[in-house]
């Protein structure tokens, strides 16, 4: 059995800004969404995040070099005894550092160090990313709702 070097968690800088946002580009693509930014666009989306309040960009390092990310926010929830809950809204690992349990050590740390103690910890993953699915249900998460969209404008349907 190989061991892998541990996985630090840190905040994201103006300065990583670029990487997060080639990273970005990189998700999109592989789970399928339709988001048709660009790496600039996508750089100044994340600029965003860092300047509203409550977001955090987080990246993974391993042995010095930066395997990943995470874009969260901790939001109110009424429906939890907190009254909060964590909103995972991007969660990568870097092509090249797949397969090899990176993945799952990246969620271990960013949910034993940077989440509060017992936060539900809600996400979305594409229809179209049946990998991402898969990490999902090996780490533990569940179904709770299914997203359905239409389109209602002159749709044939609404005719």
């Amino acid at each position: 059995m190989t061991l892998h070097p541990e996985i630090r968690v840190r905040p994201a800088t103006r300065a990583d800004l670029k990487l997060v946002a080639r990273m970005n580009k990189e998700l999109i693509e592989d789970e399928g969404h339709r988001n048709p930014m660009t790496v600039d666009q996508l750089e100044q989306r994340a600029a965003g995040f860092m300047d509203e309040s409550g977001w955090r960009i987080d990246l993974f390092e391993q042995a010095g070099s930066v395997v990943g990310y995470a874009t969260w926010k901790l939001e109110d929830d009424n429906t939890e005894p907190s009254g909060k809950r964590v909103y995972l809204r991007q969660f990568y690992v870097a092509r090249e550092s797949r397969g090899g349990g990176v993945g799952r050590q990246a969620l271990n740390a960013l949910m034993g160090r940077e989440f509060p103690a017992d936060t539900r910890v809600l996400l979305e993953v594409m229809q179209s990313n049946p990998g991402g699915q898969q990490f999902w249900s090996r780490m533990g998460f569940a179904p709770y709702s299914h997203l359905l969209e239409s389109r209602s404008v002159n749709s044939p349907r609404s005719k």
